[in-house]
């Protein structure tokens, strides 16, 4: 018997947090940006947090992001990221200040541009 392109997991997501259902930390957020700090993985911890590490060891992905790649839940992903932020495998990246600006986006495009783009791509959708 063949499955479709979506498989179910055959290891429930919770047993990756061994059964841990919150995060330790109440702060992390789905877009907060993630990044490996260089230490390697320890014994103890679970195929799924050594996937993170070695993700994120190329450089920084968003919560979200990485519960896609690893197509895990991301309140499950949370939990996974806070247990290795709580033992320094990890650390959180936050944005640059000058991206807090609010003239830091003044070269956005223009509107008439974006109005553009928009009448394109319902073209687009209508072909």
């Amino acid at each position: 018997m063949s499955r479709g392109p979506l498989r179910r997991r055959m290891i429930p997501s919770y047993l990756a947090t061994r059964g841990v259902g919150t995060p330790t930390r109440n702060t992390l957020q789905s877009l907060m940006a993630v990044v490996a700090t260089g230490l390697p993985p320890a014994p103890h911890h679970t195929p799924v947090q050594q996937r993170i590490i070695t993700l994120l060891t190329g450089g920084a992905l968003t919560v979200s992001e990485t519960a896609a790649y690893l197509r895990l839940q991301t309140g499950v992903c949370k939990v996974l990221v806070s247990q290795l932020l709580d033992g320094g495998h990890l650390q959180v990246r936050v944005p640059a200040p000058e991206a807090l600006r609010p003239d830091a986006h003044a070269d956005r495009p223009s509107k008439e541009l974006l109005e553009e783009v928009l009448s394109g791509l319902r073209a687009l959708r209508q072909h």
